[in-house]
Parts: structure tokens; C-alpha cells; sequence
């Protein structure tokens, strides 16, 4: 009675559909695949603070692109390929100036994408950094050990910083220089 059992269970089990998510939206319920041989979802892969890879679909099957998609095993319970994105959070973005010899922030703030379980975190140029020490370009995500010019913060938008604050930094060691040729 138990091989019968047993062999039920892999017949049902070889014939079961697997269930992916499929088209563009990654949050949408996952539905079962045309083909009931079918092992594999896919979908655009995830790269954190930028999002998903543009032009590849959520879909059954192996990736149809070499480059951008991610695959992973079949369910018959629920997709494996469903995106579990976070609220978008923005950061603004700093370029540098070669005029002044200093970052100057974005007037409008940029969109970062994150999965849910990834905390918010914006990066910034500290006072006095140059291209060599700070070589972030989006605002979005922490700072690397090659940038050590770079100091970051986890709220939504707080990568800005003061204009005044920057002027007085800046100001501050001509200021001392001036002092001390004074007196």
C-alpha cells in the first residue's frame, strides 16, 4: 500500500505544472506554465539601487538573453521568479566641478531601487573630495573602501548636503591661514 502511495505521489508530482510569474510586472501573481515540462522560470535580474534589467520579461523557461536574466527551479506552488521590491527611496546625484575643484549635487533628486529587505542608504562626497577619492556616480546605495572621501546616511533624500555648511568648510582653512598672518 505504500509503494502505491509513493508512486502517486511521482506520477502527480511528474505532471504537476510548475507556477511562474510572466510579462513585465515582477509583483504579479505567478500562473501555472503552458508547458508541463517546463522546469525553470526567468526574469530580469535585480542589480540593487539601479532595478531590474531592461528588455527581459518575467516568463517559463530558460533565458531567451544571455546577458540581464536570472533563472531558478519551478514550483508548483508559487513562482521563483517574483520580485520582492521595496518602496523606491531618491538620493541625489553629485558631479564634479572642475571650476570650483568640487562636487556640486543635482538640483532634483534621482529614483533608487531596492528589494524589500534592503535598507535605504544615499552616499555623498565629504568636503574636499576629488574624482580619485569619490567615484560614486548615482547618489544611491554605500560608499566603497575605494571611496574614502565618501560618508553615507539612510533616510530618503538626505545626501544633501547645505550649501552654507559647504561654504564654511571650504572657507574654513583660508580663514585660519588669514588669522595667523595676522596676528
Amino acid at each position: 500500500m505504500k509503494y502505491l502511495i509513493v508512486l502517486a505521489v511521482c506520477i502527480y508530482s511528474a505532471s504537476a505544472k510548475i507556477k511562474c510569474v510572466q510579462g513585465t510586472n515582477g509583483t504579479a501573481a505567478a500562473t501555472d506554465c503552458a508547458d508541463a515540462k517546463e522546469t525553470l522560470c526567468s526574469s530580469p535580474k535585480f542589480t540593487e539601487f539601479t532595478g531590474e534589467a531592461a528588455g527581459v520579461k518575467y516568463a517559463c523557461g530558460k533565458c531567451t538573453v544571455e546577458t540581464g536574466c536570472q533563472q531558478c527551479t519551478g514550483a508548483a506552488d508559487k513562482g521563483c521568479n517574483a520580485l520582492a521590491a521595496g518602496a523606491d527611496f531618491s538620493c541625489y546625484t553629485y558631479t564634479y566641478n572642475t571650476t570650483s575643484k568640487s562636487f556640486v549635487a543635482a538640483a532634483k533628486a534621482t529614483t533608487c531601487k531596492r528589494l524589500k529587505d534592503t535598507a535605504i542608504v544615499c552616499n555623498m562626497p565629504k568636503a574636499g573630495a576629488s574624482t580619485t577619492n569619490y567615484t560614486l556616480k548615482t547618489g544611491c546605495g554605500n560608499c566603497t573602501k575605494a571611496d574614502t572621501a565618501c560618508e553615507a546616511c539612510g533616510k530618503d533624500s538626505c545626501n544633501k548636503a547645505s550649501d552654507a555648511i559647504r561654504v564654511v568648510v571650504m572657507l574654513a582653512p583660508l580663514l585660519a591661514v588669514l588669522f595667523n598672518l595676522m596676528y
